[in-house]
């Protein structure tokens, strides 16, 4: 196999690959310090005293993390054609696709506060807020946030309809409040946007006390309107709160596209398979001394490392596979593979895709026959170095 190019090489350094995992590592936590670096330097600048103290220390802390998260951003926007998403586009297309995505447009953000005042277009300190948007560069590397805007994701609909109940709540307060207070207070109630200011603070119970009902019917309305207010705000914080949970018992980790085309046996596929490969992994977390799988005929799945080392225990004695190796079914829906036992050495994550998926994969798919086969292949093993020496030898 011919080496990768400079660029898939960069690319496996910046979004992680099996071949550089090393690097990768190091990458993401070099990013992850100066991110927080930055962060904790935009904070503290506001404050005149420290502001004064060390002004030119937070000059080269903004200084050298804007040169860095600029590089960072057209490395990313040179590499981006290695996505798999990006094969069947021309590179053009490839980057003005990656320069709206959300993870790009706030790499952007991270580096334009900096250019705006340095063309004299903003005091540092009205710049901030801006600046803090750095924070949520950590999200490429938290599964935390990822599981979050899974959970988000996965229950918009009901979101949605929440905001909007809650919506229709805020309305019908305000009006019901704008008819029984616009005479005893005109100034605070004597219209329906006038009120929503009240309704809106009732509704989320934070009662800042500014404007209160007089009226008998007033009253009654706020009495009704805080009730309500604390069945719709509780709503969809409970949505989110059991999505999450949900997201994080059920995987273990988070699979993303990405970590699936990091995985050496999947980084060949074309977006289009990627797409309705996607649905089938399931994840894995398995726990040190673990069986993973028992010594049978033929595999029930296929399984790819995403951390950790396993143990195959096979005729010619134990091997270790680590990550980015993968053993199991194939996609080969006449031969089905053998499975030596496999132990777990070590916390290991793994990306499991059942033989019946596969088998379904291949029939959407044929190409993928030969194609989809674990690195480790009984039927394809070579020999130890111990048989290697005896055939040498009887030859």
């Amino acid at each position: 196999m011919a080496d990768p190019s400079l660029r898939r090489q960069v690319f496996e350094v910046v979004e992680g690959g099996a071949r550089q995992v090393f690097l990768s590592r190091l990458f993401a936590c070099i990013l992850i310090t100066l991110i927080l670096v930055n962060v904790i330097a935009a904070v503290f600048e506001t404050v005149p005293t420290m502001s004064s103290a060390y002004q030119t220390a937070f000059w080269w802390i903004e200084a050298v993390s804007v040169l860095a998260f600029t590089v960072e951003y057209f490395v990313r926007l040179w590499i981006c054609v290695e996505h798999p998403r990006a094969r069947d586009l021309p590179a053009w297309r490839a980057r003005l696709n990656y320069i709206f995505t959300p993870a790009a447009i706030i790499d952007l953000i991270a580096i334009v506060p900096f250019f705006v005042v340095l063309l004299g277009g903003a005091d540092v300190r009205t710049m901030v807020l801006i600046r803090l948007m750095r924070l949520f560069k950590l999200g490429r590397y938290s599964t935390g946030f990822q599981s979050l805007y899974e959970a988000i994701r996965r229950e918009r609909q009901a979101l949605l309809a929440s905001f909007l109940v809650l919506t229709s709540v805020v309305l019908i307060s305000a009006s019901l409040a704008y008819i029984a207070e616009r005479r005893a207070q005109p100034e605070d109630f004597g219209t329906i946007p006038d009120s929503i200011w009240w309704a809106l603070v009732t509704v989320t119970t934070v009662g800042y006390g500014e404007t209160v009902p007089a009226t008998l019917g007033g009253r009654i309305v706020g009495g009704l309107t805080m009730i309500t207010g604390i069945l719709m705000i509780a709503l969809p914080v409970a949505i989110i709160g059991s999505s999450f949970a949900e997201v994080v018992r059920q995987r273990s980790f988070v699979v993303t596209f990405g970590l699936v085309v990091r995985m050496p046996i999947f980084a060949h596929l074309g977006a289009h398979v990627l797409h309705d490969l996607l649905p089938m992994i399931r994840a894995k977390a398995v726990e040190p001394g673990t069986v993973i799988a028992e010594s049978q005929e033929g595999a029930e799945a296929l399984y790819a490392i995403a951390e950790g080392v396993v143990e195959l225990d096979t005729p010619q004695g134990r091997r270790r596979l680590s990550v980015g190796d993968s053993f199991g079914a194939s996609a080969d829906s006449e031969t089905p593979a053998p499975i030596e036992a496999a132990f777990a050495l070590t916390r290991v994550k793994l990306l499991v895709i059942s033989r019946i998926d596969l088998i379904h994969l291949v029939a959407r798919h044929p190409d993928l026959a030969d194609r989809l086969r674990p690195s480790w292949d009984q039927r394809a093993a070579e020999p130890d170095d111990a048989t290697a020496q005896t055939t040498t030898a009887a030859s």
